[in-house]
Parts: C-alpha cells; structure tokens; sequence
C-alpha cells in the first residue's frame, strides 16, 4: 500500500488463489477471491482514539 504496488499483490494473490481452487477446490465453499484494497490504512485509527486520563501524583 504504502509503496504503489498494492494492485499488483492483490492481482498476483488473484492468481494464486485461481491456480490453488484449480487444483484442489474441494476446501473451498466457493471460488475464492482476494480482499478489496482499503482506501486508508492506520496503525491508530484516529476516529478510535481516545485522550488519555490525566494521571495524578
């Protein structure tokens, strides 16, 4: 995500989970696809983000 090649994982994990369900698709409940890129990534969501307490002596 962070360095422009999101897209082409996503493409290439596309690839492999195709070639996997050709070859075995009995474990699978249905064909399988890869996850949809977000639009943001956090590490601390700031809509989650909470002040924290004041701390006393």
């Amino acid at each position: 995500m962070h360095f422009g090649t999101a897209e082409e994982v996503r493409d290439q994990r596309a690839v492999t989970l195709a070639e996997a369900y050709a070859r075995h698709p009995e474990p699978f409940g249905r064909r399988p696809r890869p996850p949809r890129i977000p639009q943001q990534a956090w590490i601390n969501d700031p809509a989650k983000r909470r002040e924290p307490a004041p701390q006393t002596s």
